[in-house]
């Protein structure tokens, strides 16, 4: 008797306010690792050094000082974009299977309940024959 009064109260909890929760969870996911891997930034800075690190030009002009400073600049410029290309790879692979993962878990936390009476039903019938 006291399933039938609960049963409305859990079908309203299950796809009113934990269905809003899940997809407030999954927001909060996708922002922190948008957040965390700040590709925006990245992006910005693909060609800056790797954490700053240059070599400046002497005030005296000499071929080999500034060929030098040239090269160590333009490897370093290498390092960063190569570095920053992998983040940015990351991040937007993290941020796709956050998308995928959370389809799924709303498609699963969707069909729960369905799944649920189906079982039930199945383990009633696999007693009773």
């Amino acid at each position: 008797m006291y399933l039938f009064l609960v049963l409305p109260y859990y079908i309203n909890w299950h796809y009113g306010k934990a269905f809003s929760d899940i997809q407030n969870i999954w927001k909060n996911f996708f922002n922190f690792l948008y957040s965390f891997f700040s590709i925006p930034t990245l992006f910005s800075s693909l060609l800056s050094p790797w954490q700053r690190m240059q070599e400046t030009y002497s005030e005296h002009f000499s071929i080999e000082g500034t060929l030098g400073s040239l090269v160590v600049n333009v490897i370093m410029r290498i390092i960063g974009a190569i570095v920053r290309s992998v983040f940015i790879i990351i991040g937007i692979v993290s941020l796709v299977l956050c998308l995928v993962l959370g389809i799924a878990v709303v498609f699963i936390w969707f069909i729960l309940p369905i799944c649920i009476i189906y079982l039930l039903f199945q383990g009633f019938n696999l007693i009773t024959s």
